[in-house]
């Protein structure tokens, strides 16, 4: 008996938390304590940060960013949701208006609205230029590479800063700049590039280094398993192997011709996985008694190619 009193007395209390936890906090008549840009506000720089106070019961803030006006709209600059309380935006001179609402899973707040003016100037000391390509992390197997900037309306030219232990530089008068990077074959070769503008009395801070790699290291060839070699086999059994180059080694493309020099090869598929049944590839062998050769070339993320690995044949069997 006491036992079931204690289980009597624990069960409403378990209830009422679990309602607890599934309640949603009603946020429809709530607004958001905003920190900046001020309603009205005008600067002279490409860079806004829109900052606002967290909203107890908010999951997510919707902002919505147009030009001139939400009344007669000519450009959507922006319009996301996200979950942190700050978001950076570059902006050409010009007004626009914005707004943001809280949201949750039991609805959103109303929209609060703002007016804010980017003047125009040809001092450059407040303005920031901003990157659009290579992006931080990014990572090709091409060592000629297009670097590429948002415009300032008053910049008279751009210098781009190229560095990998070695600093390369150069000057342009447009927002992009093509470039064969001294990159050195079968090997990662890692980069920081940035860029700044400057006209004839002005000139802005460089903007943050971003990272990014050529890569041009092939993987390493994979290794054969099985069928052993000369093994006569089904079409429905596998042919398997190691991907000795993983991680960086992605996918595996598996040749099988009727020779062992592979000059007629009936066959190419790329597999993802590291087995692949033979009347599953892309033209499965179907004479029985002949001899079929096979072997494989790695490839990784960026579509360098390893060697080709080993090769071994197999016969088809008979029914």
């Amino acid at each position: 008996m006491k036992t079931k009193s204690i289980i009597v007395i624990l069960l409403p209390l378990i209830l009422a938390s679990c309602r607890k936890d599934f309640i949603v906090e009603d946020i429809k008549n709530k607004t958001i304590s905003i920190i900046a840009p001020a309603d009205n506000y005008t600067t002279t720089s490409n860079q806004v940060t829109f900052w606002w106070e967290a909203l107890d019961g908010a999951e997510k803030y919707n902002i919505q960013v147009v030009s001139p006006s939400f009344s007669a709209v000519s450009k959507i600059i922006l319009d996301t949701n996200i979950t942190t309380v700050k978001y950076n935006l570059v902006l050409a001179p010009g007004n626009y208006q914005w707004r943001i609402r809280a949201v949750n899973a039991g609805g959103t707040s109303a929209y609060q609205m703002y007016r804010l003016k980017v003047d125009t100037t040809s001092n450059l000391s407040s303005q920031v230029v901003f990157p659009i390509f290579p992006f931080n992390d990014f990572i090709t197997n091409n060592s000629v590479v297009t670097f590429s900037w948002y415009p300032l309306s008053s910049a008279d030219f751009y210098r781009v800063e190229i560095n990998n232990g070695s600093v390369l530089s150069a000057t342009v008068a447009n927002t992009n700049y093509s470039f064969s990077l001294p990159a050195i074959s079968n090997t990662n070769t890692a980069f920081t590039w940035r860029v700044k503008a400057f006209n004839d009395f002005s000139v802005t801070q460089y903007s943050t280094a971003i990272n990014f790699t050529v890569d041009l290291l092939s993987p390493v060839a994979p290794t054969l398993i099985s069928p052993a070699h000369g093994t006569i086999v089904k079409d429905t059994i596998k042919l398997s192997w190691n991907r000795s180059g993983a991680p960086d080694a992605k996918s595996d493309s598996v040749f099988v011709a009727t020779d062992s020099m592979f000059l007629n090869v009936i066959s190419k598929t790329r597999t993802y996985q590291q087995s692949i049944r033979i009347n599953l590839l892309s033209t499965p062998p179907n004479v029985n008694n002949t001899t079929y050769w096979w072997r494989l070339r790695s490839v990784d993320s960026v579509g360098n190619r390893s060697i080709y690995s080993s090769q071994l044949k197999f016969k088809l069997s008979t029914p």
